[in-house]
């Protein structure tokens, strides 16, 4: 979820501890002060499927596609928002639910539900977790009370407990947001963590830390936000024996740059119209001066499209008092990418949100 444009005050060891959202270098103090007058006046979705229908309503997965949940942090940083586009938009994936995390869940609810409105998927189930103190700035709040379906949303966590019930083995949780839904899993049923396939999350900081600004590289681990913010959930997961794939600081540091968001946004798509709102309200409200995105949650999910372009190492891991995801000897308990296709990753994104006529330049 945040990450260097909210995470990247994870500069010094000593902010990062603190809470939140790291704060980017000074470097990046130039916050964008004009937006597009459309962006606050965008009109509101259609009405979503009533939040309160059973879990058991989604679509049945297409042959061949991988059944997912998505557990999200989404309207803080604008990177949760492109990871659940491209998930919603390729047919490799299932997405049986999306539940929300961490902070105002509430408001997260909102946000997806007019996403899914916007995009014709109100077969996705939308699930509230327990809100949490966050002092991350909502950047996209004001799209996300525009969402027509405001009935109260079903459990998160007994909706992940039900489906892992009805699919033992066979579904995998995509953790984009502080772990704070498999504390309360853990707490409420401590064996339907077990019956999750896989775990693939965006969190921890093996070798590299926040690049600098945003930009440049640091050779020495941060305490990583989503880890940091809810650490025993990591630890949970790490003692659970299940498949847990980390996509860590190391490999997920995408910025989507001004040519390609052009080309994105001027798509026309549902897709990229919905982007386009949430980025610019991302962009005037981030508290980090940040203009360029960074796709950190981009990467689990184009890692399970297409697992070439983040090979994955396996490592023990362990979670210390500060949040550090720290490697030690021992039995391997995640398979980590520590390096990432920049090139083919890029191409994937784009070829999902705003694909080209057959022949043309990437």
């Amino acid at each position: 979820m945040q990450r260097v444009s909210a995470k990247a005050a994870c500069l010094l060891c000593a902010a990062v501890l603190a809470l939140g959202k790291p704060e980017p270098a000074a470097a990046a103090t130039a916050t964008a002060t004009t937006v597009a007058a459309s962006t606050a006046a965008a009109a509101s979705a259609p009405a979503t499927a009533t939040a309160t229908a059973a879990p058991t309503t989604a679509a049945p997965a297409q042959s061949g596609s991988q059944p997912v949940i998505i557990d999200t942090d989404v309207g803080d940083d604008i990177d949760d928002a492109f990871a659940l586009a491209i998930a919603l938009q390729d047919p490799r994936l299932d997405v049986i639910g999306i539940t929300t995390a961490w902070g105002d869940t509430r408001t997260r609810t909102l946000l997806v539900r007019r996403l899914l409105a916007a995009l014709g998927r109100q077969n996705v189930v939308v699930a509230q977790g327990p809100a949490t103190p966050n002092t991350t700035p909502f950047t996209q709040k004001k799209w996300a009370m525009g969402a027509a379906d405001t009935a109260p949303a079903p459990d998160a966590i007994e909706f992940i407990r039900d489906q892992v019930r009805k699919r033992p083995g066979e579904i995998t949780l995509i953790a984009l947001a502080p772990l704070s839904n498999i504390e309360a899993l853990q707490r409420r049923d401590p064996e339907a963590i077990r019956k999750l396939r896989q775990v693939v999350l965006m969190g921890g900081s093996i070798h590299a830390g926040y690049n600098l600004g945003g930009a440049i590289p640091v050779a020495q681990p941060h305490a990583e936000y989503n880890v940091v913010s809810a650490p025993q959930g990591l630890r949970i997961l790490l003692e659970s024996r299940i498949s847990v794939k980390m996509f860590p600081l190391d490999s997920t540091q995408i910025k989507f740059d001004e040519v390609r968001r052009d080309r994105l946004f001027a798509n026309g798509s549902p897709a990229s119209d919905a982007l386009a709102l949430l980025y610019h309200q991302w962009r005037l409200l981030n508290g980090w001066g940040q203009i360029t995105p960074t796709l950190f949650d981009v990467v689990p999910v184009t890692s399970l499209l297409q697992p070439s372009t983040c090979p994955l190492t396996t490592l023990r891991i362990t979670v210390d008092e500060h949040g550090y995801t720290r490697p030690t000897a021992g039995e391997p308990n995640v398979a980590a990418c520590l390096a990432v296709d920049e090139t083919a990753t890029q191409r994937l994104i784009m070829d999902t949100l705003a694909p080209q006529p057959r022949g043309a330049l990437q």
